[in-house]
């Protein structure tokens, strides 16, 4: 795809949702800003995942439908605004699923197997409406053969609750100011961590690293990342990168197989019937 049909495409996107938005009741300035922090907060996700490496990238709260009541009080943003942003938020609720890092992995991935980028995007096009369609479909089937056990487990209940406290709440209607100065604090932070790494080489804090501290899939990750770390230090120091290189096969050898056993058991358990091992991460 050459540039000139990339950003004619990138403008014509934009222009599509300005107007579908805006014929919802969203006002233009705040489809801008929204979407404007929105893709932001996903050009920085896709470069932590390739710069980095995070297993996850899951931010929960983050978003532009947290920022802008923070920032500007929802009185300010106004209640339509509000309602459609609120319908953001099954897209906006915590970044885990995030198409672009998996989208810019897949054409890396191509472009080392000399596979055609042309073909790699019809396929990545066809599994986005066809997955597209299968999650609604799947996301009906289960509600109405399950029923619902909880609604705090399903998006509509964090959907409107949360409209429902930018409308009501009095202290919702103005701007967050220690949220503000958390925010300066936060952003003063990553710069400082930025030019440490930047200037020094010996300096061993990766800006990403702050940022994916707060992800809750971290919880049960960090574990294993500490080991692994440890066990990378230990090859590069007494091993040599030529060691290291040599044991890398190994290691995604380990990554793999737990993928592929955790495949089987949500196989086996979806043909029996039956609850199996769940493997969450």
């Amino acid at each position: 795809m050459s540039y000139r049909t990339t950003i004619l495409g990138t403008v014509v996107g934009i222009l599509l949702i300005m107007l579908f938005c805006n014929a919802a009741g969203m006002s233009v300035w705040a489809v801008l800003v929204f979407f404007g922090i929105y893709y932001t907060i996903s050009l920085a996700i896709t470069r932590m995942r390739a710069e980095l490496g995070a297993p996850v990238h899951e931010l929960l709260y983050i978003g532009p439908d947290e920022i802008m009541p923070a920032m500007l009080g929802a009185r300010r943003i106004g209640p339509q605004n509000l309602t459609m942003s609120a319908f953001f938020y099954s897209f906006n609720s915590a970044y885990r699923g995030h198409p672009m890092p998996h989208q810019l992995e897949g054409f890396k991935l191509a472009e080392r197997t000399g596979t055609n980028n042309r073909r790699l995007l019809a396929a990545m096009l066809i599994a986005t409406v066809v997955g597209t369609i299968s999650a609604f479909w799947a996301f009906y089937h289960i509600s109405y053969i399950k029923g619902v056990e909880d609604l705090r487990d399903w998006l509509a209940y964090d959907t409107f609750h949360r409209l429902e406290s930018w409308l009501g709440w009095p202290y919702q209607q103005f701007a967050d100011f220690p949220a503000i100065i958390v925010v300066v604090l936060g952003f003063i932070s990553t710069l400082g961590l930025m030019f440490m790494r930047m200037r020094f080489l010996w300096w061993p804090f990766h800006p990403a690293g702050y940022v994916m501290s707060y992800s809750r899939s971290m919880d049960v990750l960090w574990f294993s990342i500490l080991i692994s770390s440890g066990i990378k230090w230990m090859l590069l120091k007494h091993g040599g990168r030529r060691t290291y290189r040599k044991l890398i096969p190994f290691f995604l050898g380990l990554i793999l197989g737990e993928f592929v056993v955790g495949s089987l058991w949500s196989l086996i358990g979806i043909i029996v019937e039956r609850p199996m091992y769940r493997f969450l991460y």
